[in-house]
């Protein structure tokens, strides 16, 4: 056999090579690539769990935190007095020192907790302020003591001026006292007559009425009394007459009768003349008090003007002669109110320098380090090392922890169902598994939208939790806040992506002891937008798998490696519901699907 040369068995190499790549690229087309363009289903484990299933209105918003600052503002001036000066009058300077800062232990952005050291302050730079502090609370004790011994003796001396002028004008009082009260005593004792004469002008008005009711009653009989037998005084008095005119002719025949008519008439006529003298004697003991009462109040009036030119008199007299003591009392209180106000400045000046002192040793403490108040996150840092602090200013401002909020707007349908003090469950996109515990600290009560189709409300939520938790959060991030509507409790629960139904059934997929997946029936109950309860069916820990299609190998390759989180997986079910009544189990291929994908089923 002839031997092949080298250069046909390149060409020979070069043709069996095209001819491979041919065949494969054939392969490919036909074989591959038709499996690679279909869909292929992967399934993605989750696991069922036991917690507490809330329901609600959810609503988005955003992390605020509230600002709290450690704010340096104290005063270390103080005067000094210049004590080389021959001038009676001291001049004063004003002298100051300042803090320096040290080191400064925090950054913005670093989370604190309280007590923690903030910042320090040098050494040097502390006891220089605390000396020139201390130097002026000892100068401020010595001018206290001074005003104070100035202020007793100067007291001394003006209380002793003003009691030998008050001696002095005591006669003047004693006159003007006797002159005035013997005036008001004769006054008093004509105002108390006439009080007495008053008092009894009532009685005696109430006398002459009474004797006038007891005449009309004579003459016409009161109202109760119903045995009263009325007389014509003018004709008794024509009957008297004529049985006197018969007596005197000799003419009366029948005694008896004479002897009725003449006892009637002398004892009606009796009768009314008292009477009449009663009415009479009663007007005029009333007429007498009037007279009497008439004749006091003329005394009076003169008395009250004699004793309004005796007392103008004696009192002018009085006036003069107290010239000199109210001359007395006014410089009195005029040294008294000098010295007051000069011992109660230097008071003034000893409390404010020592509560320098008190404010200044709290700030700096015993070692010159400022600490943290509260716990949170760092958002400003004032000043740094080598800095001094010659004005107020801001050492630190931190969000606290205690202090975050998320403010959402709310419609006017649900606000109305929300109440401050109610519990809501917050999710931060950043952390989805896990919840953290909100309240409702206040509802705006003016809507913040009008618009014809929304009406809305500002809600303000406060975040809660355990401390480690909260100091994972920052201003900013997004949260999802559901207000609970209806809530299960210890029940358990499964991803909704999880569930499929079909004719009112639900279903999961499990995995077979074949290693196939396979649906199984179970009860639910109460569902949000990431969970729905389970009643029976499954068990806590139980595994459960989300059907999802991918429509390439590469997809199928990083689909099935994300098992950390369901949310991020494109699948088949609309907001986590799958329908197999949608679905036609036949027109799928299972043959195309890789055995340990459930393929071959």
């Amino acid at each position: 056999m002839k031997k092949l040369s080298r250069k046909k068995k390149i060409r020979f190499a070069a043709i069996a090579l095209a001819l491979l790549l041919l065949i494969a690229g054939a392969c490919y087309t036909v074989l591959i690539a038709p499996y690679l363009s279909q869909e292929q289903w992967v399934y993605i484990e989750t696991e069922v769990v036991r917690g507490t299933l809330t329901v609600g209105v959810v609503e988005s918003g955003t992390l605020e935190y509230g600002i709290s600052t450690i704010e340096y503002d104290l005063d270390l001036s103080v005067t000094a007095s210049d004590d080389d000066d021959d001038d009676d009058d001291d001049d004063e300077e004003t002298v100051e020192k300042y803090l320096k800062v040290e080191e400064v232990y925090v950054a913005s952005g670093q989370r604190i907790t309280e007590g923690e050291a903030v910042l320090k302050f040098t050494d040097t730079s502390v006891s220089d302020v605390r000396k020139l502090l201390q130097s002026a609370l000892v100068d401020a004790r010595s001018d206290y003591a001074e005003a104070e011994s100035t202020y007793e003796l100067a007291l001394l001396e003006a209380q002793t001026t003003y009691d030998t002028s008050m001696i002095s004008q005591s006669y003047a009082s004693e006159i003007y006292q006797y002159a005035t009260s013997s005036v008001s005593d004769n006054i008093a004792s004509l105002q108390v007559q006439i009080s007495v004469l008053q008092s009894k002008t009532a009685s005696l008005e109430e006398a002459v009425e009474e004797a006038q009711q007891d005449f009309y009653d004579f003459l016409y009989g009161s109202e109760d009394d119903t045995d009263f037998e009325y007389y014509d005084y003018a004709a008794l008095e024509e009957l008297y007459q004529a049985t006197l005119a018969q007596a005197a002719s000799g003419t009366i025949e029948n005694t008896a009768n004479y002897t009725e008519i003449m006892e009637l008439y002398e004892n009606k006529m009796g009768q009314y003349n008292n009477m009449l003298s009663a009415i009479e004697n009663a007007e005029e003991a009333l007429q007498n008090n009037l007279d009497q009462i008439e004749e006091l109040e003329s005394e009076l009036a003169q008395a009250q003007a004699q004793a309004s030119i005796g007392e103008m008199q004696a009192s002018q007299t009085y006036e003069s002669s107290l010239l000199d003591g109210e001359y007395a009392e006014t410089t009195y209180n005029a040294t008294v109110a000098d010295l007051k106000e000069d011992l109660e400045e230097a008071a003034g000046t000893l409390e404010e320098i020592q509560d320098q002192i008190d404010a200044f040793e709290a700030f700096v403490g015993d070692d010159g380090i400022i600490y943290a108040d509260g716990a949170g996150i760092i958002t400003s840092v004032g000043y740094e090392a080598g800095d001094t602090l010659t004005g107020a200013g801001i050492i630190i401002s931190y969000a606290p922890t205690s202090d975050m909020t998320i403010s959402i707007d709310s419609t006017q349908e649900d606000v109305v169902s929300m109440t401050v003090g109610d519990t809501v469950a917050v999710e931060f996109t950043t952390y989805p598994d896990e919840t953290y515990e909100g309240t409702i600290l206040s509802i705006d009560t003016t809507a913040t939208s009008r618009s014809s189709s929304t009406i809305s409300y500002t809600v303000v939520i406060g975040i809660g939790g355990e401390e480690e938790a909260l100091e994972k959060l920052y201003g900013g991030m997004t949260a999802d806040i559901t207000f609970v509507t209806e809530q299960s409790e210890d029940t358990l629960y499964v991803s909704r992506k999880a569930v499929v139904t079909e004719d009112g059934h639900s279903y999961v997929y499990v995995l077979s002891n074949s290693g196939e997946y396979e649906l199984q029936e179970v009860t639910t109950g109460l569902s949000n937008t990431s969970y729905i309860e389970i009643l029976s069916g499954l068990e806590e820990g139980d595994i459960v798998y989300i059907a999802s299609t991918v429509s390439s190998l590469e997809e199928v390759e990083d689909t099935s490696t994300d098992t950390d989180s369901t949310s991020d997986t494109t699948t088949a079910f609309d907001s986590g519901e799958f329908n197999l009544e949608d679905f036609n189990m036949g027109d799928m291929n299972m043959d195309s699907m890789p055995s340990d994908m459930g393929g071959g089923r």
